[in-house]
């Protein structure tokens, strides 16, 4: 299994050069893998579906500085190469892509954290003695070595673990494939979870109950969904800029101290009104 084993070392390997080399465009995350993987394995479909529910399932994953919470890329590659080249069902590869992104974080905060140091003196160094082309090939030789040093265990996982996986999929009874089928189907709902647990807030449930009456009893698509949403947050965002800007326009007349002309954030409006 060399073949699918270059091809995952490659599709990993290209979602983290490019994010951690050119400024972060956010190709590391599952959608962005699984069309790269699924462009390299010559299945774009499958690549983009399985990254779609992946994507739902870690958007709420944030990792901040050396505080990692999962390595999306190693799990959605590997379950685009098992369902790919070794025929396994989605549902079990979207609930093992699952344990294999907690798993490959403790490597990937390793390197990160630990392997990347050393390179900063070198920086430095060069940096110091104002060398450009110093400060370029240690730029690019880091981000070569650290980008191969994260894909070798995705590498090892699917050269040694293709064939064992393969047949163990031949030998799963229906029923357990079914309960992986409904444990993925469940797992998008637990990343949207974790996400509403952070960005709840009583002022915006209103616009979550109109998002789910609209997909439930109205049978709008999603698409549809998002573009009112994108509607209400436009109009939102003007409605609170001008709010801002009566509140400057209140803030410059009691300090100039004029007198006798609306001073409070009701009459101005009302002078807008009939202005």
């Amino acid at each position: 299994m060399l073949g699918p084993a270059l091809i995952a070392l490659l599709a990993a390997f290209i979602c983290y050069f490019v994010q951690w080399t050119f400024g972060q465009p956010m190709i590391d995350q599952p959608l962005g893998v699984g069309l790269v993987a699924g462009i390299l394995f010559g299945d774009v479909t499958t690549g983009i579906i399985i990254g779609a529910a992946l994507q739902a399932i870690f958007i709420g994953s944030v990792n901040v500085g050396g505080a990692t919470s999962a390595e999306p890329v190693s799990g959605t590659v590997i379950a685009i190469c098992f369902v790919t080249q070794m025929g396994m069902e989605q549902g079990p590869a979207i609930t093992l892509a699952v344990a294999v992104a907690i798993v490959a974080n403790i490597w990937y905060s390793l390197i990160f954290n630990v392997l990347m140091s050393f390179w900063a003196p070198l920086i430095d160094k060069a940096a110091a003695k104002g060398n450009k082309s110093g400060v370029f090939t240690c730029h690019f030789a880091g981000a070569v070595v650290m980008n191969l040093a994260f894909t070798l265990p995705l590498f090892f996982g699917v050269l040694i673990g293709a064939e064992p996986v393969a047949n163990l999929v031949n030998v799963i009874p229906a029923t357990v494939t079914n309960g992986f089928n409904a444990a993925a189907g469940l797992l998008p709902a637990v990343g949207m979870a974790l996400l509403l647990r952070m960005l709840w807030d009583n002022k915006i449930a209103i616009y979550f109950l109109l998002g789910f009456v609209l997909f439930s009893y109205l049978s709008m698509p999603m698409i549809a969904v998002a573009a009112v949403g994108a509607v209400i947050v436009a109009v939102t965002g003007i409605r609170d800029i001008q709010e801002l800007d009566l509140a400057n326009q209140i803030k410059a007349l009691r300090e100039s101290g004029v007198s006798g002309g609306a001073t409070s954030k009701e009459e101005l409006e009302e002078e807008d009104f009939f202005a």
